[in-house]
């Protein structure tokens, strides 16, 4: 029986206060109760009115979970027990909640390593758990990560920040949440990639090609990681002048690779706010990737 930790509703409360199982996890997200349905009808009101700050706020007003481990006193890498065989899988910012509902539903059958696919709070977003072998050590886990990335970056939205184990995960509910209990177990090694069958999932391939370079320069950040920051979030907005990527995209995709990054995240409010200026400055000089590239 998978079992992992739950969390109260305060992001800065890294305690958790206890233990759930899988199964309950689904029924929770399938039933939820009635004050929870309304908190749920204001962030996705917030997401249809790009108002970011109090869609975070609302979110801040649910439990969240860590369930690709077990923790012990606090949420952070030195106090995992162990893993669960559970890793997650996060596609942001979609076009539409029927678009989200159409993606979820092609995930799901399209991979059968996929436990269980539901919407995200506003409905933009399709959340996932991807069965994987219990690990033994975060770069192990982050390997397996990495073997997921390889084979679905390719779909829009896509969120590189599920490759911190203990990344909290946010409650949302979905009438119609996907699950099976008979999940193929993803295998780094024997798995290969394959072209998906629906065109219209896939990202567009300039802006797939922004997400890993600025990804690259992100997750090598060990140290002095203010000007490597900088420079990382000027260029990811000289992308965003060139068009190829949106400035909302873009400072969340910003924002999420910060909290992931173990040096960063320690102080990610004040390293978001140096991503969110430098992006928004660097759109005055677009940079195009024919002359980056160079």
């Amino acid at each position: 029986m998978i079992e992992f930790n739950y969390y109260p509703a305060d992001i800065k409360k890294a305690e958790p206060l206890g233990v759930i199982t899988l199964d309950y996890f689904i029924n929770a997200v399938k039933n939820p109760k009635p004050h929870i349905i309304d908190i749920f009808n204001q962030i996705r009101e917030a997401e249809q009115n790009k108002d970011q700050a109090t869609k975070m706020a609302l979110k801040s007003k649910l439990v969240s979970f860590t369930p690709c481990v077990l923790i012990d006193k606090k949420r952070n890498y030195e106090n995992i027990i162990s893993w669960t065989g559970l890793m997650v899988l996060d596609f942001d910012h979609l076009d539409s909640p029927e678009y989200a509902e159409e993606f979820k539903e092609y995930l799901f059958n399209e991979y059968k390593f996929i436990v269980a696919a539901w919407l995200s709070a506003s409905k933009h977003g399709v959340r996932a758990f991807v069965k994987i072998p219990v690990c033994s050590s975060t770069d192990e886990f982050k390997s397996y990560f990495l073997g997921i990335k390889h084979k679905l970056f390719k779909y829009k939205g896509f969120d590189t920040a599920p490759q911190n184990c203990v990344l909290p995960l946010f409650y949302s509910m979905d009438y119609k949440i996907l699950y099976r209990f008979d999940a193929l177990e993803f295998n780094r090694k024997h798995n290969t990639i394959t072209k998906p069958q629906v065109k219209q999932y896939i990202i567009n391939d300039k802006t797939n090609i922004v997400e890993k370079i600025i990804f690259n320069k992100i997750n090598v950040i060990i140290d002095n990681g203010h000007p490597q920051l900088r420079a990382a979030a000027y260029l990811l907005g000289g992308f965003v002048g060139a068009r190829y990527i949106g400035q909302d995209y873009a400072i969340t995709m910003l924002y999420r690779m910060i909290e992931s990054n173990h040096y960063l995240s320690q102080k990610a409010s004040i390293y978001k706010k140096t991503a969110e200026t430098m992006i928004k400055q660097g759109q005055y000089q677009p940079t195009y990737l024919e002359n980056y590239e160079k």
